[in-house]
């Protein structure tokens, strides 16, 4: 690996997104599905917030996930015609890893076969840990840390959900990945800059965690499930609706206000999770494309946007993108990209 600062960017380079890809798991479920038989029958509150919704992807395993980020790596690396020596440092998230620590990003490592100077870099923070990634690694080559990243999120959430809460309709299983580094190519997006709105007031509306499933003596707790999604009964709707039907598109107006562009100089890439949301972010920015899969591929957690970044790239016919994204502390994030 260079020293740090030894290779100075050229006048005419950037850091830009030099390939993409993805993978989802060939198990299509859809709205018919068995799993789904207590909550049509019993319909609990906040059911109706997860709309539009028709086929998801799973995964026969919750360790197949790093079979699919593998993948995702493998295509975005052949897309920027980069051999895995090539790449510095492996940022982003398996989520639900394997073990608290180390992430599954480590299995990843091993099997690309990345060289023993890439450093893995997992990053906490569901449903925004692709954006973190790809402005962190946007930094880190530009100030010359290292030279190129791979920026990888897959999720296997299907697999840590209460089929008894409605939450888990929208549940569904994916990976996404891209590779930067530095080009002169005006054909790449490259990001300029980024916005956010954290609200830690929403702590614990959406959670990953454990649940009590037996007390023992003097109300002891000895035995939990294993983490489950939950978004929380007196907080979570309305952490929902307020929150992320309403601050999410104020952080992409800010951040287009500040460049003088508005929503019809954009394509919009943001994380999904149903249709009534997808119709308030769509009415409050107005972008000139929306880009989403809901109906094919459900809420994919981090991996939505890198997900459809990499499907629908071919869909992307303006000068601007933005990637939005929801963190469970609770923030919304927002980075601007642009080409040519």
């Amino acid at each position: 690996m260079p020293p740090l600062g030894s290779q100075l960017m050229k006048r005419e380079e950037h850091v830009a997104i030099l390939g993409q890809g993805y993978a989802v798991p060939p198990f299509i479920r859809g709205n018919d599905a068995p799993i789904f038989d207590w909550l049509k029958k019993h319909s609990p509150s906040g059911t109706d917030l997860f709309d539009g919704l028709k086929f998801r992807r799973v995964l026969a395993t919750p360790e197949g996930v790093v079979d699919i980020m593998v993948e995702s790596c493998q295509n975005a690396l052949a897309q920027a015609q980069l051999k895995p020596e090539h790449v510095d440092m492996i940022l982003g998230s398996g989520s639900v890893s394997a073990y608290i620590a180390p992430n599954d990003l480590t299995v990843v490592h091993d099997r690309l076969g990345l060289p023993r100077h890439c450093r893995i870099m997992p990053l906490n923070s569901d449903y925004s840990a692709f954006q973190d990634g790809v402005r962190l690694a946007n930094d880190l080559i530009q100030c010359g840390t290292i030279q190129h990243a791979l920026v990888v999120c897959g999720n296997n959430w299907t697999h840590f959900m209460d089929y008894h809460e409605p939450v888990s309709l929208a549940a569904s299983d994916g990976a996404g990945a891209v590779v930067m580094g530095r080009s002169a190519d005006p054909r790449h997006f490259r990001l300029i800059d980024w916005e956010n709105d954290t609200q830690a007031k929403w702590y614990g509306a959406f959670r990953m965690v454990p649940r009590p499933i037996a007390d023992g003596p003097h109300g002891h707790t000895h035995a939990y499930t294993k983490p489950l999604m939950k978004l929380d009964d007196k907080t979570g709707q309305e952490a929902f609706q307020t929150f992320g039907m309403q601050v999410a598109p104020q952080v992409v107006n800010n951040l287009l206000k500040r460049h003088g562009l508005t929503g019809g100089d954009i394509t919009l890439i943001p994380h999904q999770t149903s249709k009534t949301v997808e119709d308030a972010w769509n009415a409050a920015i107005q972008p000139a494309r929306y880009i989403s899969t809901l109906a094919e591929y459900a809420d994919m957690v981090s991996s939505t946007v890198p997900v459809n970044l990499a499907k629908c790239h071919h869909e992307i016919h303006t000068k601007y993108i933005v990637l939005l994204g929801i963190g469970m502390e609770m923030h919304a994030t927002a980075l601007l990209l642009e080409r040519g």
